[in-house]
């Protein structure tokens, strides 16, 4: 259980109507619902834009829209060749390229293949938006706020990177999602979306050290990554200062 597991989540099982009271935004077809105490969400367009406004204030360099073409490791520094032609020299880089990461990571000996786990989502207006993430396990769809409108969002679709949206699975999440929710409107769909998840064979992340002592990988988070990103990069920066990988990320060695 949660609890067996060291979480304290707190939580409540509530019939239809009650659920219904609780949030008006669920339809008469939801017969039973969980209600979860202590949980967030956030905005993540607003979010990235945040962290990209931080880091930029302290000096870091955020170069967008240019992809990676190689990794090199010099001996005495690492020097990553972009797309674009130009050519960046550090003393020591992580690869955090998500669903890519095995294309640059496998030459330091990352052999925990990383593939496309495709999630679909789009947004709709709604009568009343709920007031905070809804959850479909049958259906395996998630709503959550996203301003004035509903974020809708499912599927896990094993293809390839960089693959075109396939309509079919939109409308598969709204034949779904449509009977659930009251007061949706799902043919004023916008932002309809597909992007990678990082998923590894073993479910694990892949975080640390990788054959060269000058080359560390974060990744593989599957769909934990805007979760454990922050942690992910603390322990990170302490291998790569202190030359010491801290013990917590002993199962996620990127070598196993």
């Amino acid at each position: 259980s949660l609890k067996e597991g060291g979480l304290d989540v707190r939580y409540e099982v509530r019939d239809g109507a009650e659920a219904r009271r609780l949030e008006p935004a669920l339809s008469e077809n939801v017969g039973m619902a969980v209600r979860l105490y202590g949980q967030r969400f956030i905005n993540p367009p607003r979010y990235m834009e945040a962290l990209a406004r931080s880091v930029r204030e302290r000096g870091v360099d955020l170069r967008e829209g240019v992809g990676v073409a190689d990794v090199r490791d010099e001996g005495s520094r690492v020097t990553v060749h972009l797309e674009d032609g130009d050519t960046l020299t550090a003393d020591a880089v992580v690869l955090a390229t998500g669903a890519e990461l095995s294309r640059l990571a496998r030459k330091f000996g990352v052999r925990v293949w990383v593939q496309a786990g495709r999630g679909y989502s789009f947004s709709i207006p709604m009568r009343r938006v709920p007031a905070g993430p809804v959850y479909f396990p049958v259906q395996r769809v998630a709503c959550t706020p996203l301003g004035d409108r509903l974020r809708v969002a499912g599927m896990m679709e094993f293809r390839r990177h960089g693959e075109p949206l396939d309509p079919r699975r939109i409308q598969a999440i709204v034949k779904a999602a449509a009977p659930l929710l009251d007061g949706a409107d799902f043919s004023d769909r916008r932002d309809e979306w597909v992007g990678s998840r990082p998923c590894t064979a073993d479910g694990l992340p892949l975080i640390g050290r990788t054959s060269s002592p000058r080359v560390y990988v974060g990744g593989g988070h599957c769909m934990w990554g805007i979760f454990l990103g922050p942690l992910t990069g603390q322990l990170l920066a302490e291998a790569m200062v202190t030359g010491q990988v801290p013990s917590e990320l002993a199962p996620f060695d990127p070598l196993r």
